[in-house]
């Protein structure tokens, strides 16, 4: 939905605070009263925008867990969740921001609950690999925040690829290499368990 598309992008340069119904219509080639044709307001259009990008990568972990997250889909997964991440290119952007916002910004508020949620899942898939429960929830922890930057992180990284002439973040031949990567480090991971 173009509405969704301008919304995701103007959040996620702009921040949450600083982008206006105003903008985000304006961007989507609309009216701003038309926006109440679709959302109650900014608070509502911010949930929908986080929720179409986040509930497909809880969807993914989720799956894991459910197949009793075998070797070979924890392997995958972050390059599961980079494919998913390709599809909203904005969203990474939008949670660093959100994260680092004020705790009483909506953004942040919302992005925190989606990520404990997005956390709980990634506890449940690490603990149910590792049922002696020899993995403690600190490295559990760290693991996680190191996959969620790589995974993440390579979606802000587009200034760098330009200075070093590696193309586009999105071209197949960077996403691929980005994914092998991605499964290189997920190996590491399980082999230390």
């Amino acid at each position: 939905m173009k509405l969704l598309d301008a919304a995701e992008k103007l959040f996620a340069s702009k921040g949450y605070s600083n982008t206006s119904l105003r903008d985000i219509a304006a961007n989507a080639g609309i009216q701003e009263p038309g926006i109440y044709n679709h959302f109650k307001g900014k608070d509502a259009l911010y949930s929908e925008v986080l929720n179409r990008a986040l509930q497909p990568l809880a969807d993914a972990i989720e799956a894991t867990i459910v197949n009793g997250a075998p070797e070979k889909d924890l392997v995958t997964l972050p390059a599961t969740l980079t494919d998913l991440l390709a599809e909203h290119p904005a969203m990474p952007a939008l949670f660093h921001q959100a994260l680092i916002g004020s705790p009483d910004d909506t953004g942040h508020t919302v992005i925190t609950h989606w990520l404990a949620k997005l956390f709980a899942h990634g506890e449940n898939m690490w603990a149910q690999i590792s049922p002696e429960n020899r993995v403690d929830k600190q490295r559990i922890t760290l693991r996680m925040i190191l996959m969620f930057n790589a995974v993440t992180g390579y979606f802000l990284s587009q200034k760098l690829l330009n200075g070093a002439g590696a193309g586009d973040m999105l071209s197949p031949e960077n996403l691929a290499e980005q994914k092998r990567l991605l499964a290189k480090v997920m190996q590491l991971f399980i082999l230390e368990l």
